[in-house]
């Protein structure tokens, strides 16, 4: 028998003594420590079948374009005889390298540890499974993520109790286990299960993770779930650094080999942080498997799942998803073959793994000082550079390669694509840099260790296809510049210093307070058909002296663009801001950005409606203030609190009358994208100035097509901020009325 108290006791010693022994793995780091040798077999891929059979073929032929060989498959009561049995039987036939994940439906792994009858059919399940698969598959896992019950039925007792029956009857089989399978990085589950699957039988030959990171979005930075925020910088659990503290667990508990069972980014968690979902998964991907094998710790990584409609490499198209996560359970194929779409992912797994199998390591750093480079050598290739940073960073390549060596070099993206254009920075898209001789133009690894903390000074670059973010940086000035791809840098970073631009023939002057700001209009020959605005943020009083320690309003307008454009929330285009810096701070700054051609704005729409219009541009006073607030809904729905939502900081444009309308947000520098979901309350700071010049028939009409793009009621009590803030603009006039104040 194994007793609960027993188990709990056991395994408290267990993870006590390893935190003692280890002092938390305190020696291990995330520095790659080259050579590491990448072995062909590196790449995995999970799999499930359909009920139409020619899907099997479709997942045959799609594994022969990854060149990948090695699969893993979830099989439970559910397969003998059927889609699952029929899938396992075609990729065998075709000589496949299969782990097999054998695992009890899900309600009878949650009562395995009291239920005799349950515990005997597991048994027969296990060696039916054995008679017919010991010589053929190459590996048997048992279970999966039994740290997460709701998904997979286990508790600890009764994963052991599966652990004891399934080892017990391999035991006259010459096959090799695996397990546990701990979802996450939980190392002190993995410890205590496999400590105890050692005391009871044997620990398994490949100890299986699902080493995710996914809940800290970008693959390489420290997670700051494990220990909290106060501990991210202090332990610093990088992929690397997790990779070999489960690897070292392995190698604490007997088991020959560490396998990440199981990884990728959904769909759904990637929307609430980017609007390009699939470049961001291609770019994940990469990242991910570049770290998990320069780390040297790991002996495979399973990509999952092949295909599905959520986190899959190939989207199946359909809308729904099963109940059991396919991280416990990844049971079949949902969408038909017709609807089946390959995604951007499937292709940069395919490069990557071109490029990494039968490499090797030569050289490497990982979020040292924010950027990611790496060097390998390729039996067929020979020598390559991989370089990226991390999400929002930039880095100039000239900080690390002189201008002829990436003339004489071959540039290509994350699909193996040759980019026609030479970047002139490292952004968050990988890029593979290729010389035809070994060992040109290598940089050395104590000066990629010195670089300079990149973007140290908070600047936040936008990633958008067709154009490179670059950081300004000279005696007078420093900022940031975004060009197109086929443009001149230097001569661009001449053309918007301010030293230019006031030399240039002046256009429509927007706004020009002698006190605050002043907007107006200019061309550049850079963008022959573009107006280009120019906000000039006049330093004065007591901001001298607050901008020593907080972002400049130029900054702070250029952070909040590319993040709101990250994020799929219109505003216009930005093209640089510039600061020039003096020992007591930041003095006048500039932000450039694109000027709408031709807008109006919510104001007009307002008041035209007001003066008793019933149809603007085409549109009813019902369409209008659905567009409008639906628009609002969408950028709050993103975290994107704006804070000075008045009716004339939201522009639309449109090319004919009745034609859709696009609408921007303008006038975004007390902006915050918050990390969390916007609470009702929040929400109504911005709805509350939007509707202050409607009258209240029409800020009712207005709140409810807000509530219906929001799909619930954002409060009941919305009148009260409404009441309050107009209240505060009457008195607010009054004052400045009796003062003699505009």
């Amino acid at each position: 028998m194994i007793y609960p108290l027993r188990i709990w006791s056991r395994a408290g010693a267990d993870i006590l003594s390893a935190v003692l022994r280890t002092r938390l793995w305190s020696s291990l780091t995330n520095e790659i420590k080259a050579p590491v040798e990448i072995a062909d077999n590196f790449f995995g891929v999970n799999i499930a079948a359909s009920d139409d059979p020619l899907c099997d073929e479709y997942i045959i032929d799609r594994l022969h374009k990854l060149d990948i060989r090695q699969v893993r498959m979830c099989y439970s009561y559910c397969s003998p005889s059927g889609n699952a049995q029929r899938l396992l039987d075609r990729v065998l036939d075709e000589g496949m390298d299969v782990l097999l994940d054998i695992l009890p439906p899900r309600e009878e792994a949650a009562v395995l540890d009291s239920d005799a009858t349950v515990q005997q059919r597991w048994k027969e399940f296990s060696i039916a499974v054995f008679d017919l698969y010991a010589d053929k598959v190459a590996a048997f896992e048992l279970g999966s993520t039994p740290n997460r019950g709701r998904w997979s039925g286990f508790s600890s007792r009764s994963y052991l109790i599966a652990w004891k029956i399934t080892s017990g009857a391999a035991a006259k089989y010459n096959v090799t286990l695996a397990g546990p399978n701990v979802s996450d990085f939980e190392p002190f589950y993995s410890i205590g299960f496999l400590k105890a699957m050692k005391r009871m039988s044997k620990p398994p030959e490949i100890h299986t993770v699902n080493l995710f990171v996914e809940r800290v979005i970008q693959p390489e930075v420290y997670d700051h779930r494990a220990l909290g925020h106060w501990a991210t910088n202090i332990v610093r659990l990088g992929l690397i650094k997790k990779a070999r503290i489960i690897d070292s667990i392995s190698r604490e508990n007997g088991c020959e080999q560490t396998y990440c069972s199981y990884n990728c980014w959904t769909r759904k968690r990637l929307k609430r942080r980017v609007v390009d979902i699939e470049q961001k998964n291609a770019d994940y991907l990469i990242r991910y498997l570049m770290l998990a094998a320069a780390s040297g710790a790991l002996n495979r990584v399973y990509w999952g799942p092949l295909i599905c409609s959520r986190d899959g490499i190939i989207d199946c198209g359909a809308h729904d998803y099963p109940k059991i996560d396919n991280v416990s359970f990844y049971k079949e194929i949902r969408g038909k073959r017709e609807d089946f779409q390959i995604m951007p992912a499937f292709d940069a797994l395919k490069y990557v793994s071109s490029k990494l199998k039968n490499a090797t390591c030569l050289q490497g750093i990982s979020c040292m000082n924010g950027v990611n480079h790496m060097i390998f050598d390729h039996p067929d290739d020979g020598e390559y550079h991989v370089a990226w940073c991390q999400d929002g960073k930039v880095l100039r390549l000239k900080s690390i390669y002189p201008k002829d060596a990436i003339d004489a070099a071959v540039l290509t993206n994350g699909f193996g694509e040759q980019l026609q254009y030479r970047p002139h920075a490292i952004t968050e898209q990988p890029l593979f840099i290729h010389w035809p001789e070994r060992g040109m133009n290598r940089p050395n690894i104590d000066m990629l260790s010195k670089l300079p903390h990149i973007n140290s000074d908070g600047t936040l670059y936008p990633c958008i296809k067709g154009h490179q973010s670059i950081p300004i940086d000279n005696q007078n000035w420093r900022g940031a510049l975004l060009i197109k791809t086929d443009q001149d840098v230097e001569q661009a970073i001449q053309e918007c210093l301010p030293e230019h631009l006031e030399s240039l023939p002046e256009g429509r002057v927007l706004r020009d307070t002698k006190r605050r700001n002043r907007l107006w209009n200019i061309q550049l020959a850079s963008h022959p058909n573009q107006k280009i605005t120019i906000k000039l943020n006049r330093v004065k009083g007591i901001k001298a002296y607050t901008y020593r320690f907080h972002r400049s309003k130029a900054k702070r307008h250029w952070n909040n663009a590319a993040q709101m454009l990250r994020l799929g929330v219109n505003t216009p285009q930005p093209v640089a801001f510039l600061e020039r810096h003096i020992k007591s701070g930041i003095k006048s700054n500039y932000y450039l950005a694109y000027y709408l051609e031709d807008a109006f704005s919510c104001r007009d729409v307002f008041g035209a409606f007001q003066k008793g219009d019933a149809i603007f541009k085409g549109y009813t006073k019902t369409e209008m203030f659905d567009k409008i607030a639906g628009f609002i809904c969408h950028m709050h729905n993103r975290s994107i609190l704006h804070r000075d939502l008045s009716a004339g900081n939201i522009l639309m444009t449109q090319k004919a009358e009745g034609d859709d309308i696009d609408i921007y947000v303008i006038d975004i520098g007390r902006a915050r994208v918050q990390t969390d979901t916007l609470s009702g309350r929040a929400r109504l700071i911005d709805l509350m100035r939007i509707c202050y010049k409607l009258d209240w028939a029409d800020r009712e009409r207005f709140i409810q097509s807000y509530n219906r793009a929001l799909g619930k009621e954002v409060s009941s009590l919305w009148r009260l901020p409404l009441q309050y803030y107009e209240a505060k603009q009457t008195i607010k006039k009054a004052v400045k009325k009796k003062l003699g104040l505009k």
